[in-house]
């Protein structure tokens, strides 16, 4: 009787070799990733510059010797670098990743946006500016049960952010279509956000009015069904 334990078949070699690239794309995949936020303009806004300014204080606690300025180039050839570097890893691996559906869709939230932006729309009869919506308000709540779903907000985030202007201008002309329905009478509409800066606690407290500023004002005519 031969006790001698059988070699593995090529099907388990290859088998065990398909398996660790699984695992190599999908952990490659999953890692951190700049994304759309690799933008010199994005890096310009008062959110992510309060950032850079907060750990480069940090830093030079620390000991080391860094400006706002020098930091934020640093980290931006970093991410330049880190981000080509893990495109030509994840090349190969595209079609599969697509075909199986393991993609990481969204990134972690890294810091507070402290200068978010309050979507606001409304529309033209001819007589001036009407509002009709203002994101979680009581009393401007048109389309509220879509525009305040998660997964709108989620889209609406990124309008508000300057470099986003081809998502914006598509929402925008989604929002004309859709004004055109329950509002026969109206000739233009206007989609815009309200930029503001979270209040601290103490602002809170005191009941601190804080400055609103419209930014990012889409005009578009109103398209009839």
């Amino acid at each position: 009787m031969n006790d001698e334990p059988s070699a593995p078949s090529p099907w388990a070699h290859l088998r065990a070799v398909l398996v660790v690239l699984h695992l190599f794309a999908i952990t490659f995949q999953a890692l951190p990733s700049v994304g759309g936020g690799l933008s010199r303009s994005a890096w310009r806004t008062p959110t992510v510059q309060g950032e850079f300014q907060a750990w480069s204080t940090r830093l030079q606690s620390l000991g080391f010797s860094i400006t706002l300025t020098e930091l934020e180039d640093q980290l931006w050839d970093f991410a330049v670098g880190y981000e080509q570097g893990r495109r030509a890893i994840l090349r190969p691996f595209l079609p599969y990743l697509r075909y199986c559906g393991t993609w990481q869709t969204w990134r972690m939230f890294v810091a507070p946006h402290r200068f978010p932006g309050r979507l606001e729309i409304e529309i033209d009869r001819g007589q001036g500016w009407e509002t009709i919506y203002v994101a979680r308000s009581d009393e401007h709540e048109w389309r509220r049960t879509w525009l305040d779903h998660d997964r709108f907000r989620a889209a609406v985030f990124r309008y508000a952010w300057k470099h986003y202007r081809k998502g914006r201008t598509e929402f925008t002309a989604w929002v004309s279509r859709q004004v055109g329905e329950d509002y026969p009478d109206a000739k233009r509409v206007r989609v815009s956000f309200l930029r503001y800066r979270t209040p601290s606690p103490e602002e809170v407290r005191a009941g601190t009015p804080i400055e609103e500023k419209r930014v990012l004002k889409n005009v578009r005519k109103v398209v009839r069904p």
